[in-house]
């Protein structure tokens, strides 16, 4: 996968959220995104320009005065790239942080984007078999 073709296409695409002009946000969704695209929302799935360019603008509506950004660099594999992402303010001060795991169709377009906002997981079932589960983590621990 070409790295720099790739970020080409990912700044086509947060620009793509910043734009308030539907016109030129379904432009911009059209230069990065492949017709069928879909966004995997948490509750809902967003799939071609128009929806997507409607959950932009909700995005606007929910996030007056914020721009939605890249919050990292990429990991590849194949055609699947992961990436950090935040909202954040005029500012610069974060809002929320999440990660997107997102499919790049065979023309270097985004083709599936499945945001991950700041979930926690839910712990196992008490039912789970023990040798099966691994030992929860403790609080605040950042070990992997």
């Amino acid at each position: 996968m070409d790295t720099a073709k790739l970020l080409g296409v990912l700044e086509v695409y947060f620009e793509a959220f910043a734009e308030h002009d539907p016109i030129r946000r379904g432009e911009l969704l059209a230069q990065c995104l492949t017709p069928d695209c879909a966004i995997w929302g948490h509750s809902e799935v967003y799939a071609g320009y128009v929806a997507i360019s409607g959950k932009i603008a909700g995005f606007h509506r929910n996030y007056p005065d914020c721009r939605f950004v890249l919050a990292s660099g990429l990991m590849t594999f194949e055609n699947i790239v992961r990436s950090a992402n935040a909202i954040v303010r005029r500012d610069g001060s974060v809002v929320v942080r999440g990660e997107t795991v997102s499919e790049i169709a065979p023309d270097g377009r985004l083709c599936r984007i499945v945001p991950l906002w700041e979930t926690s997981l839910p712990p196992l079932p008490e039912s789970w078999p023990a040798h099966l589960a691994a030992q929860p983590m403790p609080k605040g621990s950042d070990a992997p």
